[in-house]
């Protein structure tokens, strides 16, 4: 019995090394194997495309993978054009507007200023003058070290960025080298995809490769899934910003909608970029009827999201919005704010490995 234990504890400890091991060489090499991981997740996704158009309309495997590439390729730039051309309507507009707005705003800050900072002002000094020379100096000396913190801290802000730009710039050619070796792979890979499979297969054993080809399924669906559950989630955002926009009469509400929701991509921060400036504006030149609006609207943006991304995530990917939104909590307890992009992406990944079944034969193997 104790042999039996033993033997347990040690292929406990061969799986715990294995997978330890596995984290350690994906952490280490994942900038060198990404544009890789890239090719083989686009060969995968537009890999049915190709099968289309191959069987409907007898196109050779070359020519449906151009098609299909340059469709989605023209596709996206379709919608960017589209984009550009109500963003350039919106910013011929605001052109016109914005240097009413910043005058707006100026004598606001000087009225605010007079009103409130200046006569605050007068009252320090004239508390100031009326402390003995000592107290004075003591404030000096506190006034001196914090500007001087100020000082230094700017300056270091400063030379860091500066500093970064040519790191940025340095990487647009290596970028633009990466984004063309995952075209060229991806043309490639798609071309010899039945091949791969073949070899593959024939690489590993049965029971492995059963597991191996599940895994790649569920996988498959639950990162399409989960695409899929994002771009309804920004549709979803846009509409309901545009409609808001449009009960609120607000100008250019397309383009604003447009725009919101491509800044919904963005982890972390979303549409507050647009919305909170926004709001602090309006409130500062005392439309305060139309902050009201924003700031309505904003709330109902940013609390369907909360409410609609767990249950829309489970039924895009399988899993119980309970499951979905205890791990985006815990996300948020690991990794702070980073946890709400990080923790669906390993629920997706971990529900594909449990339907795929590897738990199980991990459980087993341990069991012997």
């Amino acid at each position: 019995m104790q042999k039996y234990n033993l033997l347990q504890l040690i292929r406990f400890l061969i799986v715990l090394g294995a997978l330890f091991t596995v984290y350690l060489i994906f952490v280490h090499t994942f900038k060198f194997i990404y544009p890789i991981l890239l090719t083989c997740i686009l060969s995968l996704l537009i890999h049915p495309l190709v099968v289309f158009f191959e069987s409907k309309f007898k196109f050779p495997r070359p020519l449906a993978i151009t098609v299909v590439m340059l469709g989605l390729f023209l596709f996206f730039v379709g919608i960017v054009l589209l984009i550009i051309t109500e963003v350039y309507q919106g910013t011929a507009f605001l052109a016109v507007q914005i240097p009413e707005y910043i005058q707006t705003f100026v004598l606001f800050l000087e009225s605010f200023f007079n009103t409130n900072i200046l006569p605050l002002y007068e009252k320090i000094i004239s508390f100031f003058h009326s402390l003995d020379e000592q107290q004075q100096a003591t404030i000096q000396s506190y006034i001196r070290s914090f500007t001087d913190f100020i000082t230094s801290t700017g300056t270091d802000m400063l030379q860091n960025s500066l500093a970064k730009i040519p790191e940025i710039l340095a990487v647009v050619p290596g970028s633009l080298t990466t984004l063309t070796f995952i075209l060229l792979a991806t043309f490639m890979m798609t071309n010899d995809l039945e091949n791969i499979k073949r070899i593959a297969s024939r690489m590993l054993p049965e029971k492995t490769r059963q597991s191996t080809n599940q895994l790649f399924h569920y996988i498959k669906l639950a990162v399409t899934g989960y695409l899929r559950a994002q771009l309804f989630l920004i549709f979803i955002s846009a509409c309901l910003i545009l409609t808001g926009l449009l009960i609120l009469r607000v100008e250019h509400a397309l383009t604003i909608a447009l725009i919101a929701a491509a800044v919904d991509l963005i982890p972390y921060l979303g549409t507050g970029i647009i919305f909170i400036p926004w709001i602090i504006y309006l409130y500062a030149v005392a439309d305060y009827s139309l902050t009201i609006g924003i700031t309505v609207l904003y709330m109902i943006v940013i609390i369907s999201r909360q409410i609609l991304e767990p249950k829309i995530l489970s039924s895009n990917i399988g899993i119980h919005p309970l499951i979905v939104l205890t791990t985006m909590f815990v996300g948020i307890q690991l990794w702070g704010i980073a946890g709400l992009l990080v923790a669906p992406i390993f629920t997706v990944l971990g529900n594909a490995i449990y339907q795929a079944g590897i738990f199980q034969a991990l459980w087993n193997f341990i069991r012997g």
